[in-house]
């Protein structure tokens, strides 16, 4: 059953060493005139942040109903995940994936799934449109460091950054949804002048949106 309970854990997983572009399968795509690409990356919580939210929700000082979760063989009473746990939390990650991907691919142009990195990661390439203020937002919003983007992310559980939160836990069990958590990230922007069209559009859009409010 998809859950309701969509909760951020204690903390947002370290930043990553910068990322080189995945290596990309198949046959190379021919930019469109005005497009872009962008590597991605749909990281999901780590193992010690897991651990640390499964504590805190099911461990002794838990206020919430922590005895579903015991009785399932999902945790132990002191709140640490069993074999049994990790089996159902692996296949709610999976889920998560595929559901991040698939919000990626209603968001931009084109999506090219291209396997698991060496941190485990989701990672590929996408296309868009520099000029599409959507588009130019989510890129601005969720670029890598040493990119020129605000170096955030498209959360899962926080929708002040993206809605990537309505969606990323569609199928997902209650359990997993107490614990599970992670992020989008962009990282390659190319061309490098794309940038230039993003800002653009960016003042645009809130040049626009002031003459509205007048």
């Amino acid at each position: 059953m998809a859950s309701s309970r969509r909760r951020p854990g204690p903390h947002h997983a370290p930043p990553r060493a910068r990322r080189t572009a995945p290596a990309r399968r198949g046959a190379a795509r021919a930019p469109a005139r005005h497009e872009a690409t962008a590597g991605f990356a749909i990281g999901t919580y780590s193992e010690d942040i897991i651990e640390a939210n499964a504590e805190e929700h099911f461990g002794p000082r838990a206020l919430d109903d922590r005895w579903e979760a015991i009785e399932r063989g999902l945790v132990d009473r002191q709140g640490v995940i069993t074999r049994n746990g990790w089996d159902r939390l692996n296949q709610d990650a999976r889920k998560i994936e595929r559901n991040s991907l698939a919000w990626l691919r209603q968001k931009f142009q084109n999506v090219r799934d291209e396997g698991h990195d060496s941190y485990g990661d989701l990672v590929g390439t996408l296309w868009f449109d520099p000029r599409d203020p959507a588009q130019a937002y989510l890129i601005d919003l969720a670029a890598e460091a040493g990119d020129h983007g605000r170096s955030e992310r498209i959360d899962m559980v926080d929708r002040s950054y993206g809605d990537l939160a309505d969606v990323a836990f569609d199928g997902v069990s209650d359990f997993g949804a107490s614990v599970l958590g992670g992020a989008i990230n962009f990282f390659n922007v190319e061309p490098a002048d794309s940038w230039e069209e993003i800002e653009a559009t960016l003042e645009r859009e809130e040049r626009g949106r002031r003459a509205r409010r007048r």
